[in-house]
């Protein structure tokens, strides 16, 4: 058994680092129990997500996707946020949100742990000049792009779109995971130093940049590629503080 405050000061710690400006409200977003037997990880905050940690006995929910955005603030308690706010009081389960600092953390972050899964070492920053959330890794040797497709497909799972319009073999990726198409803007990919972007998912402006470049996109869904961060994070948390864990997947399809 831990204190809900102690893990909560451990987090904001392990995260400073990275604790750059977000459009996520980070940190404790519902305060539950005080003591903490169990942690739940999960990608959103969402009342299917809610009910089942309340269900497994979980007391610590950790997310990637919590409920509160800046500039889309909860303005009114309706019947949809009145169901959010009463499973969380109900089973009085601490909610903590983590977005941008669990893309970017060097250990537990989504796009660190996506490179180590690919067997791709960290070389740099990637995603733009100002406050990076994704890393530029490069292979130790230049790998087939049909052979790095089977290896997504393998450690994340099925690759939703490619981007065809690079080299034949890959020897430096760019990796957002989430929303990350607009990484194709990186001055990296630019000078050429960029052979593949791997992201979770790409909207139509994304085609003509990356064709312009000549340069790779693959989308390996949304979802997919955020479990790893808050999978990891809630192991290392559990570990430390002699807790259960598990964590609970519903994956979206995207």
């Amino acid at each position: 058994m831990a204190r809900r405050d102690e893990i909560v000061r451990y987090i904001d710690e392990l995260f400073a680092e990275v604790n750059f400006p977000d459009y996520s409200y980070n940190g404790l977003q519902f305060e539950g129990k005080e003591e903490v037997k169990k942690i739940i990880s999960g990608v959103d905050a969402t009342v299917e997500f809610f009910d089942k940690a309340i269900k497994s006995k979980g007391d610590f929910a950790l997310v990637h996707h919590g409920l509160f955005w800046k500039g889309a603030e909860w303005t009114r308690l309706d019947r949809i946020n009145q169901k959010i706010f009463k499973t969380l009081l109900d089973g009085k389960l601490n909610l903590f949100a983590l977005h941008l600092p669990l893309d970017a953390h060097p250990t537990y972050g989504n796009n660190a742990l996506l490179a180590k899964a690919l067997d791709a070492k960290v070389a740099a920053p990637f995603g733009g000049s100002r406050n990076p959330v994704g890393v530029l890794a490069k292979f130790a040797r230049p790998v087939k792009i049909e052979a790095l497709k089977k290896k997504i497909e393998k450690e994340i799972g099925p690759i939703i779109t490619h981007l065809d319009f690079g080299k034949s073999t890959v020897k430096s990726i760019g990796i957002v995971s989430g929303g990350g198409w607009s990484s194709v803007t990186d001055p990296m990919v630019y000078n050429g130093e960029v052979d593949l972007i791997l992201t979770g998912e790409i909207i139509h402006q994304g085609v003509a940049a990356c064709r312009d470049r000549q340069i790779h996109m693959i989308s390996a869904g949304h979802y997919a590629t955020e479990i790893f961060g808050v999978k990891a994070l809630g192991q290392h948390l559990a570990k430390k503080f002699k807790l259960d864990f598990e964590f609970i997947d519903l994956p979206t399809g995207l």
